[in-house]
């Protein structure tokens, strides 16, 4: 005969609940892999933001050096100019002085 001729035996409290236990340990193992899974796809995902992250801190710092280079270069270029200024003022005066002592001889020698 076919299944129909079975006895159909009801489910008792025990049938009930012994699926879920067995489902438990399952369950718990979920979290895990999950965390797991989350964990590796994070820190995959993460990697090339920390790259970038380390590659503009790298650029930060070098043109934070460049510009101090550049200052530096700036006020010795400006130190420089300064003197040179200064030798030609005296370059100037030093000419100036010349001729006046230049002339003033040859005022005297005419006279």
């Amino acid at each position: 005969m076919g299944d129909n001729a079975r006895q159909h035996v009801p489910m008792t409290a025990d049938d009930q609940t012994t699926p879920a236990s067995h489902a438990a340990p399952a369950l718990h193992r979920i979290p895990t892999r999950l965390g797991q899974l989350v964990r590796v796809e994070r820190w995959r995902i993460a990697r090339p933001y920390v790259r970038r992250r380390r590659r503009e801190a790298e650029l930060a710092a070098s043109l934070a050096r460049l510009e101090a280079d550049f200052k530096h270069a700036r006020e010795r270029h400006d130190e420089r100019l300064e003197r040179l200024e200064l030798l030609a003022r005296e370059l100037v005066l030093t000419a100036e002085s010349l001729r006046r002592a230049t002339s003033t001889r040859r005022d005297r020698g005419a006279g």
